[in-house]
């Protein structure tokens, strides 16, 4: 009796479990639109009602690295970065064209200066943020120069000089000091009233100097008790300001 009655509870358990993952189903369906395709990429995505999702591109699958910033010109083309390589500009179909047919154009940016004579593989890339303003575009570079590129860290202006919608003018705005890696200088977005830019750079990063400061410039750990250091020797080098955000005007 007792073996009957334990069977009957695990048998109302597992259609209860059964019974709620049905009902959460159908709620998923309803409240979510989820994409049907056969595309794995697009299977894994869940929607809100009326919106539709189309896979357009993946760079690593097209070796083209992983890509970690973005920006948009004024032609209502997209601007990116591979972490550690090259930028590129891509023209994107419009909203509910056919992809199959009107795909992806994807262009790699080679940056073409007059004068330069170096003979790096990549003349402006490695960057971990990006924006599209006052007719140029900003890049934060994240990279310690070597035979890939010789570029510092630090936040550079692309211009385009002669007219020929490709960039051939570099400008470095600010050097910044960094050992690289996820915790140097990233994004650039543009000031609310679109007069000015707003940079951040992570704890790994130097302050530079500034021109100006919004707060006063005495700035100390101010622990209470002894510094406790990570045990892993993370960032146990690295002390107040750890992480900050600049305004700069558009020629920086």
């Amino acid at each position: 009796m007792r073996t009957r009655r334990k069977l009957s509870i695990k048998l109302l358990a597992a259609l209860t479990i059964v019974t709620l993952a049905g009902v959460y189903s159908t709620t998923i369906k309803k409240t979510f639109n989820v994409p049907e395709s056969d595309n794995p990429k697009l299977q894994k995505l869940k929607l809100q009602p009326n919106f539709r999702a189309e896979h357009l591109y993946s760079p690593s699958e097209d070796g083209n690295g992983s890509w970690v910033a973005m920006t948009f010109d004024d032609k209502g083309r997209m601007i990116t970065s591979d972490q550690y390589g090259y930028l590129y500009r891509l023209t994107i179909p419009p909203v509910g064209a056919d992809t199959n047919t009107n795909k992806v154009k994807v262009e790699r940016l080679e940056i073409k200066v007059e004068g330069d004579t170096t003979h790096t593989k990549i003349k402006m890339g490695f960057a971990h943020g990006l924006l599209y303003a006052f007719n140029s575009l900003y890049v934060m570079v994240n990279h310690n120069p070597d035979s890939i590129m010789n570029k510092n860290s630090g936040l550079y202006r692309l211009q385009d000089t002669n007219g020929d919608d490709q960039f051939d003018k570099i400008t470095l705005l600010k050097n910044l000091v960094t050992p690289g890696g996820e915790h140097g200088p990233h994004s650039i977005i543009l000031a609310p009233d679109k007069k000015s830019i707003y940079v951040v750079a992570g704890n790994h990063t130097d302050c530079p100097e500034m021109d100006a400061y919004r707060l006063p410039k005495t700035w100390k750990e101010d622990n209470l008790f002894p510094l406790i250091k990570d045990p892993n020797g993370h960032a146990n080098d690295r002390y107040a300001p750890c992480g900050w955000i600049a305004n700069i005007d558009s020629t920086g």
